[in-house]
């Protein structure tokens, strides 16, 4: 049996840890055993992997990366410690992160001889993975990586990627915009789509809804994922005030965590500042968001870039129109006002005005929709034939 370790940054809610969760309900579990390892061990995905061993805490590590407001008692203090040694050592030339680094990847494989080593997202994971020496090393790329450049100023990657086998990007989008950025690592390149457990995903959505803010007095638009810069969800609130001053009946909610910073700050102040409580409502994080897409008319999506949207995907599988923006990889998941629609977040309210007043328009999607079926085999005989 072969023996796989994935390393996360964290268990939160997001993107990466759904597709993991999807990727290991279906893994041969026969034929893999897989360990799962966080850098930081917050947010409930510690308690929905399927079928993986969950490796123990390396406080110091959690400690290192850590977001301030997530830490309480004692933890809040090693966190403090360590980023004031970090600081310290930093103006003595002496990177404090690679000690802890070294110090937790001897913990981890001193014991299991691992078939794979997978950082499981683009920067700490990788970073960390990068320190390794392990025949078969694999980075996984989730965003679009011309987008996480210019979001982290351009750092140079280089060296840390030339340490791995492989290299998964999650559309053929992004492995092209990766190899438009480090070209010399195209032979190890890879695009490998997603997988989405759809009989899972069919079988969730069957749950019960008990949260009174939610209900379906008129047409009902979704938006899922964190309140993040890309997904750009502080523009709704504008949005919504166009579609109200256009009269449209409509109620638009918002599932996903709290984002950081600015950025949580900017979506409240757009909500008062639009007048919008009436008609859009930020429900917050859900373990299950089945229930909520199913039980919509339209699912939104705001964002700058997604390299592979995976609530694009479930929506489609719960036969819910999708409108998205135009970020590049949008061509391989929709086929424009067949299977959803297609537009740049200025023509967002006409778009949305469009699909809930032509009837004729929004009939035919959703009857197209009845047919549309997810394949995952393709995606699972590509890992397995990286993982060896």
């Amino acid at each position: 049996m072969s023996q796989i370790l994935f390393i996360l940054t964290s268990f939160r809610h997001g993107g990466t840890n759904k597709s993991l969760e999807n990727l290991l309900s279906l893994i041969d579990t026969e034929k893999y055993r897989v360990d799962v390892f966080a850098m930081e061990h917050y947010g409930p995905y510690k308690e929905m992997l399927p079928n993986c061993i969950i490796l123990p805490e390396n406080k110091w590590l959690s400690a290192l990366i850590a977001h301030w407001s997530d830490t309480k008692g004692i933890s809040k203090f090693r966190s403090l410690i360590i980023k004031l040694l970090r600081d310290v050592c930093s103006k003595l030339n002496f990177n404090i992160a690679d000690k802890i680094y070294n110090q937790a990847l001897k913990s981890l494989v001193e014991k299991v001889n691992y078939d794979a080593v997978i950082a499981y997202s683009e920067g700490a994971p990788t970073a960390l993975v990068s320190h390794l020496n392990h025949p078969n090393k694999i980075a996984w790329i989730h965003c679009d990586y011309s987008s996480y450049m210019t979001i982290n100023n351009n750092p140079d990657e280089t060296n840390i990627y030339k340490t791995y086998k492989s290299i998964v990007c999650v559309s053929e989008y992004t492995k092209n915009e990766f190899c438009r950025i480090m070209p010399e690592m195209k032979e190890m390149v890879f695009a490998i789509h997603n997988v989405v457990h759809s009989e899972k995903i069919k079988e969730l959505a069957k749950e019960q809804i008990v949260d009174p803010s939610f209900s379906k007095k008129s047409f009902t638009i979704l938006s899922v994922g964190r309140i993040d810069i890309v997904k750009r969800f502080d523009k709704i609130p504008e949005i919504a005030a166009q579609l109200k001053k256009r009269g449209v009946e409509f109620i638009w909610y918002l599932i996903g965590p709290e984002g950081f910073g600015d950025v949580q700050v900017q979506f409240n102040k757009n909500i008062k500042k639009f007048n919008v409580e009436e008609v859009f409502k930020w429900l917050g994080a859900k373990d299950n968001p089945y229930p909520y897409i199913v039980n919509s008319d339209l699912l939104v999506m705001t964002s700058k870039s997604e390299a592979c949207p995976y609530v694009l995907n479930e929506a489609k599988i719960l036969e819910v129109p999708v409108l998205t923006t135009n970020y590049s990889s949008a061509i391989e998941f929709i086929d424009n006002e067949v299977n959803g629609i297609i537009t740049p977040i200025e023509n967002m309210v006409d778009e949305i005005e469009k699909i809930i007043s032509n009837k004729k328009l929004y009939n035919s999607i959703k009857l197209n929709l009845q047919t549309y079926m997810y394949g995952n085999k393709e995606t699972l005989d590509k890992l397995y034939s990286l993982i060896g």
